[in-house]
């Protein structure tokens, strides 16, 4: 919680920053909502695993009509209980990691679950900026989404595209149009620069 109410630090990214640039906003994803992402995944997984581990089970019991001692069942719902707590614990850790920021060049992403990764996009080529509130902002009502960058490097070329994403994001229509005012300026004050 004190993450939360503490005021977002700028100097996380100066590993990265270049030469007379400057964070102007860093962004936080909105912890439930990533936390849940990361959730509804491992359930997915998990949906596969007792499918693979009980089914085979049942249907031998149901064709020779005999019963299957509980511990082969166990260590299907063992198995599916560890993927939903290291699911969980993998989650936390990538969101103490995770930050969103763009400065007066660049936009700037720094994730990472062992360590910690940056990957950055100039704004001189931001082709095109998307938002997406998909079924689960809306069904959450965490009044979040995610805004995509699109370049010639990293096209998007579809919804679900991995480039360059602020993903979780709070306010995902308010800070698309402040991130594509910002795109614009910095576009503009390079449009004569080869």
């Amino acid at each position: 919680m004190e993450n939360e109410n503490k005021v977002l630090d700028a100097t996380l990214f100066d590993n990265v920053l270049e030469k007379n640039e400057q964070v102007l906003k860093v962004i936080k994803p909105n912890k439930f909502k990533l936390i849940f992402y990361w959730m509804i995944n491992a359930f997915w997984i998990n949906l596969w695993i007792a499918i693979i581990g009980i089914l085979p089970i049942v249907s031998t019991d149901l064709e020779n009509n005999t019963h299957t001692p509980w511990g082969y069942y166990m260590i299907t719902v063992a198995i599916i209980l560890v993927v939903f707590v290291v699911a969980a614990i993998l989650a936390y850790v990538y969101y103490k990691n995770c930050y969103y920021a763009y400065t007066n060049a660049r936009i700037l992403i720094r994730t990472g679950i062992i360590g910690i990764d940056y990957k950055s996009l100039d704004m001189r080529y931001v082709g095109a900026l998307n938002v997406r509130v998909g079924f689960w902002d809306k069904v959450l009502k965490q009044e979040t989404g995610t805004i995509t960058f699109g370049s010639m490097s990293s096209p998007m070329s579809s919804s679900k595209a991995v480039g360059y994403n602020f993903a979780h994001v709070e306010k995902p229509y308010e800070l698309y149009k402040e991130m594509k005012q910002v795109v614009e300026e910095v576009k503009e004050k390079y449009k004569n620069v080869i």
